[in-house]
């Protein structure tokens, strides 16, 4: 291995959240197997199995009738492992992959710049990276990629996509992508992509704007330096926007959420139902300030980490639309063959040990910010929502038009919903977050007030949108001035 990958594993062996700027699977049909015998012990069984699969393999390398390489069905066997597991966050890298991989962390890659994940019917994207051709050409988070080049793309995985993604700076690639069942195509041109972390400004004579791409692994000195020099400007007051942000080191996430925060809990690391650790701050705060933080649905993993620090902690209000809901923590390690695996080894909870996978963070203050060419349609979809007109206050389990024109409403604002008329788990959970941060009674029920205030919330936001308007950050603004 040489001295350059070994410089960038040093870099990313600790707990991360991955940036989900993942390459390479192997799609291997796992078809060797058995139970395991009464009375064997675990490494009796793993020997046998072992021994078993080394038979297979050579079999299948002498007799296939094709050519195959024994290296091929080694990594194949490695990756099926894996793959086993059934966890789109857990991966398998051969040798060059991992070098791709750890480059793409720490240092730079060509392509169009986006964070993606593997989805039914293609390849979703997370959020597009700052600055980026994909963020420039208008592609935004939770757009499914359905053709790359006029080629079919909803059976590929995230590693096969993402090399059709990469390339040559200055060569074009074009994609169509669904978004809210519409299909659109793009023409964008390939760049060399360069890591951000921290960018900052002064708002105006009291308010200081640092936005964080993503959790590197210097991300909290550049946090710092940041707030320092706004301090230094006049600011006593702080906007922190987290929007697109996939997530990152932990490490960084918390040395980010102590120097605002009391003494306490940052979060929660669960494994196998047991809390195994709590990460902390130490109270290096001595002085707070009044803060308003920004989160959408391309907030993930480790921003998620500190907006649920901050919320509970009531350092900051959250402003915005729910965030991703990525509440799993990864592992790089590496292995005698050169591979390496990143492996899902716990969840994070937030510091009231609220879970945040497939969950997310539901804002203080829901504000919708469509893009410019988002408006348009946005106001069309709302129009033509079911009505909410039954006399009737679903509950679990109920269906009808006013639990699918709730869902509607629910899901442009951003919660993690489907449409289906139905009250089922996920519907309830909306509601009762929604109920919460309209001040409403969090229970669930679909009640007259819950309707009116969803429908009030959605058309009040739908008649101030503006082209070039970002909502969130003037409410931002309005809440700091107030307060």
């Amino acid at each position: 291995m040489s001295p350059k990958t070994t410089k960038l594993i040093a870099k990313i062996i600790a707990i991360v959240l991955a940036i989900a700027l993942v390459i390479g699977t192997f799609a291997v049909m796992p078809v060797f197997g058995a139970s395991m015998a009464y009375g064997a012990t675990s490494a009796e069984y793993l020997d046998r199995q072992l021994t078993s699969l080394r038979h297979a393999i050579s079999d299948i390398q002498m007799n296939y009738k094709d050519e195959v390489m024994l290296e091929s069905l080694v990594e194949g066997a490695f990756s099926g492992v894996v793959e086993a597991l059934n966890d789109p966050h857990s991966k398998y890298y051969t040798t060059e992959e991992a070098t791709t991989f750890l480059q793409n962390v720490n240092g730079q890659f060509s392509g169009i710049g986006v964070n993606l994940e593997n989805f039914v019917g293609g390849c979703r994207i997370v959020a597009p990276l700052p600055g980026s051709p994909a963020e420039k050409a208008g592609i935004l988070s939770g757009d499914q990629i359905i053709e790359v080049d006029g080629k079919d793309v909803t059976q590929l995985k995230v590693d096969r996509l993402v090399k059709l993604l990469k390339g040559d700076p200055g060569v074009s690639v074009r994609l169509k992508i669904l978004r809210r069942g519409t299909a659109l195509t793009f023409n964008i041109t390939r760049a060399v992509i360069k890591s951000i972390s921290v960018d900052f400004e002064k708002i105006n004579d009291t308010i200081g704007y640092i936005r964080i791409h993503q959790f590197d692994n210097d991300t909290q000195n550049e946090f710092k330096a940041a707030r320092q020099q706004l301090l230094n400007q006049g600011a006593n007051r702080f906007i922190v926007d987290v929007r697109n942000n996939p997530g990152g080191y932990i490490s960084s996430a918390a040395g980010v959420a102590g120097q605002l925060m009391p003494a306490g809990p940052i979060s929660h690391l669960v494994k196998r139902g047991e809390i195994i650790e709590t990460i902390s701050a130490s109270g290096e705060a001595s002085t707070r300030y009044p803060v308003v933080l920004l989160i959408n649905h391309g907030s993930a993993s480790a921003a998620e980490i500190l907006g649920g620090a901050w919320q509970d902690s009531r350092t900051a209000r959250l402003v915005g639309t729910p965030s991703y809901g990525k509440g799993v923590a990864q592992q790089v390690f590496s292995l005698k063959n050169g591979g390496f695996i990143k492996l899902s080894e716990c969840y994070f909870l937030t510091p009231d040990r609220h879970p945040i996978n497939e969950t997310g963070l539901t804002p203080d203050v829901l504000v919708i910010n469509p893009a410019e060419n988002e408006i348009a349609q946005i106001i069309k979809e709302y129009n033509a929502f079911a009505p909410m007109k039954e006399q009737r206050k679903p509950r679990a389990g109920d269906v009808g038009l006013n639990v699918y024109g709730a869902q509607q409403r629910l899901q442009l604002l951003g919660y993690n919903l489907k449409v289906t008329g139905a009250m089922d788990s996920a519907t309830v959970s909306a509601i009762k977050a929604f109920q919460k941060s309209a001040g409403l009674f969090a229970y669930g029920v679909l009640d007259y007030s819950t309707m009116a205030a969803i429908d009030k919330t959605i058309a009040g936001q739908l008649l101030t949108l503006k082209p070039d308007d970002d909502m969130q950050l003037k409410k931002a603004i309005e809440l700091l001035t107030v307060n």
